[in-house]
């Protein structure tokens, strides 16, 4: 199990954490944007993309079932065949974005809350941890009838109204943060943890 920090360090463990998801993001999202637009000369390039493994010359043992050994990862991911998919299918590609962002969010709010950060009053963390909620319930708001909104961030305001509401759009249904929003509360966290060096749990915390 990993040791907790707090104060400052864990204050820096997770700004950096949090410009790590920043620098990559836009990559990212740009990759799966720009799919439906590579050509099929550019497509196999990505033949020679594979993830490199370490060496595994023990066969081990598992506790699973039975099925155990129908589950092995004996294949490569197929690069090709996913940016395929995008050509054919372009208006899913809104839906790739969303599982790269919600990862990022659920990177953050996971290391916060591991290292006692989730308690925090703070509305913008509040509104963090709300999301981070809902994309664990298959990215639909779990909202108590009568609780008292402590969620907020630059004029979104989380309460019970929005009981079942899916935090980004799914199919036809709109959703309640876009794209940038999510980007903009990490910028938001970013620079408040660089702000922010200690937290004294008797003064922001309860």
């Amino acid at each position: 199990m990993a040791t907790k920090m707090s104060g400052e360090s864990a204050s820096l463990h997770t700004l950096h954490l949090i410009e790590e998801q920043l620098q990559v993001l836009p990559i990212s999202i740009a990759t799966i944007l720009q799919a439906s637009e590579v050509g099929a000369v550019e497509s196999e390039l990505l033949d020679n993309l594979l993830l490199k493994r370490k060496p595994h010359p023990n066969k081990t043992g598992s506790g699973g079932n039975i099925v155990a050994d129908k589950a092995q990862p004996t294949e490569d991911i197929d690069f090709r065949e996913s940016s395929q998919y995008l050509r054919d299918h372009p208006l899913e590609k809104m839906d790739y974005v969303r599982v790269v962002v919600s990862n990022a969010l659920l990177a953050v709010g996971t290391y916060m809350r591991e290292h006692d950060m989730a308690a925090m009053r703070t509305p913008e963390i509040q509104f963090l941890f709300h999301l981070i909620n809902a994309i664990n319930n298959n990215n639909s708001f779990k909202v108590n009838e009568g609780y008292i909104p402590m969620a907020t961030f630059d004029g979104l305001v989380i309460d019970s109204r929005l009981n079942g509401t899916p935090v980004f759009a799914k199919g036809e249904q709109e959703g309640f943060l876009e794209i940038g929003d999510a980007v903009a509360l990490l910028q938001w966290l970013s620079r408040y943890m660089r702000g922010e060096k200690k937290f004294i749990s008797g003064g922001d915390a309860g």
